[in-house]
């Protein structure tokens, strides 16, 4: 678990100096419901945060607005946007993949995080404990490496204001390397 929470800590700070390192202007967030039904790898996460819709945006006219990484049978996923001087980042990650189902996100095999605030400091909620919320893998493909589904859960921070995050309608549709 230490090593899953190492790889997922530095895979939220290479995100966050990405999306630190890009002008505004590199950056056109939709701010829509985005994301789509789809499975065709087509670099989407969009979600509704506290009932406001949310997606990813392409940090660089070449880059997916969501990436996704694959490996020992874990799957993460994560997608940022810059907008107006505040840089947001969604990420979730999921152990046991081998195929499609529902997975439960529960602190030995998943982990999911939202960070929001001003570019270079944001606040970051997380999922903490068992049954923080689900992740279902609708298309899993591994000889085109695309990954698509749905998702929902509850992040904490008892330090930020709100201390609760609901993340819900989640959807995402993305290409691994």
């Amino acid at each position: 678990m230490k090593k899953l929470s190492l790889i997922f800590s530095l895979l939220l700070l290479a995100s966050s100096l990405v999306v630190t390192g890009c002008k505004e202007d590199e950056n056109p967030a939709n701010g829509g419901s985005g994301g789509g039904n789809t499975s065709s790898g087509a670099g989407t996460l969009s979600a509704k945060i506290d009932g406001q819709n949310w997606s990813a945006a392409a940090l660089a006219p070449t880059l997916p607005a969501a990436q996704a990484f694959y490996s020992n049978n874990t799957l993460t996923v994560i997608g940022s946007r810059m907008e107006s001087g505040r840089t947001s980042t969604l990420t979730f990650s999921i152990t046991g993949v081998t195929g499609t189902g529902t997975f439960q996100i529960r602190t030995a095999t998943g982990s999911a995080s939202y960070a929001d605030g001003p570019t270079g400091s944001p606040q970051a909620w997380i999922t903490l404990g068992d049954n923080a919320g689900t992740i279902e893998i609708t298309t899993f493909n591994t000889s085109s490496k695309i990954a698509s589904g749905t998702f929902s859960f509850t992040l904490q921070n008892s330090t930020a204001n709100p201390t609760t995050r609901q993340v819900t309608e989640g959807r995402f549709d993305v290409k691994w390397n």
